[in-house]
């Protein structure tokens, strides 16, 4: 039995008084509330209460004994409805079946019989309403989490790209240090700024593209120029670990896309590959074409992923969390934000990876036809 049966109300439509009477003699073994009409008092029964179940005799003489009428009309698409008819009316009893919360008791009444129905229909309905309240406190959950993120993001963006303005000062004054402690602090406190900042980024152009608010904003661009941008971001975090990179940049070419959204890609990309290649290692960053897209190409000879890593980076599905070859910790959210902003750039992001020996992260993404 449904707990607060008092709780839930039954809107009963039938042709006669004697129905109404026959009805709530019937359901004498519930507790329900009970909104009794005739006929005479159609046409408009369902805009003056918002019933939880309606029991119908489809005889009634109005458009509210008609199945497919009731489905369609907005006041009582997803109320539950139990149809009262005789065993012959098969056309009736074939619609019932034909839609949702929707179903028939043949007359003569059985009074245990029709308390089942009338249960089975409202614990359905009680059920629907539990999930779908459930998935609206989801979604508040999933607003805030995402509002809290950028919020963070927003607020810690401003005080660390001020540290990075004054580190890029220190930087070009860095030979007038002579006491080599600390200028390896600095280093190291650049290194670390670096990191907090390009994970405060991804952050936020992950929460933006949670929320669908990252939009593709495509232009003509030439792509090797953007790559010497992105690497002469990285030239002194290199130096730092003794990492050489390596441009294998031999042609200018033109390609359709977001440049900032590829821009954030290389970051990720020539960030990630320092982060994980050994003091004395090399990064080659390569440029080459076919017919219609570019390919660029992030090579390391680092610690390589294993199959399963590489299989939950290309499933988009979980963060993988690992460390770099100084204890870098790695969220690998910048991962998800390349692969997810190469396909909305109409390209397509590859892994080649070997424990041990190093990866290689490719991309591509559609050329500038020539005229």
């Amino acid at each position: 039995m449904i707990k607060k049966e008092k709780a839930y109300t039954l809107l009963v439509i039938v042709a006669s008084d004697q129905e109404i009477e026959e009805i709530s003699t019937s359901l004498q073994g519930g507790n329900f509330t009970l909104i009794k009409q005739n006929s005479a008092d159609l046409p408009h029964p369902f805009l003056e209460k918002s019933p939880d179940l309606i029991l119908l005799n489809p005889k009634v003489n109005s458009k509210y004994g008609n199945i497919q009428y009731l489905r369609k009309h907005p006041m009582t698409r997803q109320i539950p409805i139990i149809f009262l008819c005789p065993l012959h009316q098969e056309n009736i009893v074939s619609e019932c079946l034909n839609y949702p919360s929707t179903d028939f008791i043949t007359t003569p009444l059985r009074g245990k019989e029709l308390l089942l129905r009338i249960r089975h229909q409202l614990s359905l309905l009680k059920a629907k309403r539990i999930i779908k309240k459930q998935y609206e406190q989801l979604q508040q959950t999933i607003a805030s989490r995402d509002k809290l993120y950028s919020v963070i993001a927003h607020d810690l963006r401003a005080p660390i790209s001020t540290i990075k303005m004054i580190n890029a000062i220190i930087e070009s004054e860095k030979n007038k240090i002579k006491n080599a402690s600390i200028r390896e602090k600095f280093e190291m406190i650049n290194e670390t700024t670096e990191e907090a900042f390009n994970l405060l980024e991804n952050l936020l152009r992950w929460t933006r593209n949670q929320t669908g608010k990252t939009h593709v904003v495509p232009s003509e661009f030439d792509i090797a120029s953007a790559i010497q941008q992105v690497i002469s971001l990285f030239t002194t975090i290199a130096d730092s670990k003794n990492i050489h990179l390596l441009p294998r940049i031999y042609l200018q070419l033109e390609v359709y896309a977001d440049e900032d959204m590829i821009k954030t890609v290389l970051r990720n990309l020539i960030s990630n590959a320092i982060k994980f290649t050994y003091p004395g290692g090399k990064i080659e960053i390569h440029l080459t074409t076919d017919k219609e897209f570019a390919w660029v190409s992030v090579k390391d000879n680092g610690i390589g992923l294993s199959p399963e890593e590489q299989k939950k980076i290309m499933n988009g599905k979980k963060w993988l969390t690992t460390y770099g070859t100084k204890n870098e910790k790695g969220y690998g959210l910048g991962l998800q934000l390349c692969r997810n902003f190469i396909r909305m750039n109409k390209g397509k992001f590859h892994i080649v990876s070997t424990p041990g020996k190093g990866s290689t992260f490719s991309f591509t993404i559609p050329i500038v036809p020539k005229s």
